[in-house]
């Protein structure tokens, strides 16, 4: 298949409007789980600091971790994306105000794919992960084994920080023209890179 390799990066568009997230206090701590979540229940939210004077609600927020919309929700669910679990999810507002039809992307799928020898990046030899990522080369030779099918969204046991989407899936996203997403190429991702917006 054609691109069965190429990869990107998901973030935040840089728009002062569209506020981060943080988990409320009783938020069960389900981004560190590696299966799926029976009963999960659902999330909630508050709009992380600094809010923004004018809080502007988009398609895609950041607690790091993804809460989408229902328009990707929509997207992620025709495509019956495999390892993952799209939980439904609330956000209180600047004023106490509920925003419903948000869901997290809680990713099952965890891959050890990197190409250590021409990724940069320093090791943690403690923790035996990654702590500082400059950039990723993909190893398409441990890829290959793993059906497409399986490996459309993931993370890197190595370094969880940092959400994989094929771009299969991102050019599904992207056509619903969403608010507040980026994706970055893998390819030409460098750190820093979505502090680059604000240059131009």
């Amino acid at each position: 298949m054609e691109n069965e390799f190429e990869y990107y990066f998901i973030g935040r568009a840089n728009n002062p409007q569209h506020p981060l997230l943080t988990e409320d206090s009783d938020c069960p701590p389900y981004s560190w789980e590696k299966s799926r979540i029976e009963n999960p229940g659902q999330m909630s939210y508050r709009l992380g600091k600094p809010v923004p004077r004018k809080p502007k609600m988009a398609d895609y927020h950041s607690t790091p971790d993804s809460v989408i919309s229902k328009k990707i929700f929509d997207v992620l669910d025709n495509l019956k994306v495999k390892g993952i679990q799209l939980i439904p999810a609330i956000i209180t507002g600047k004023n106490d105000e509920i925003y419903e039809n948000y869901w997290y992307i809680h990713i099952v799928n965890h891959y050890s794919v990197i190409d250590k020898e021409n990724s940069e990046y320093d090791w943690d030899t403690y923790l035996g992960k990654i702590w500082a990522l400059d950039k990723l080369v993909l190893d398409e030779e441990k890829l290959k084994p793993i059906p497409l099918d399986e490996r459309l969204i993931f993370r890197m046991p190595e370094y969880r920080v940092k959400q994989l989407f094929h771009k299969s899936v991102v050019d599904a996203i992207m056509a619903t023209n969403p608010e507040g997403v980026v994706f970055y190429n893998v390819k030409e991702w460098h750190e820093g890179q979505q502090f680059d917006q604000q240059k131009q």
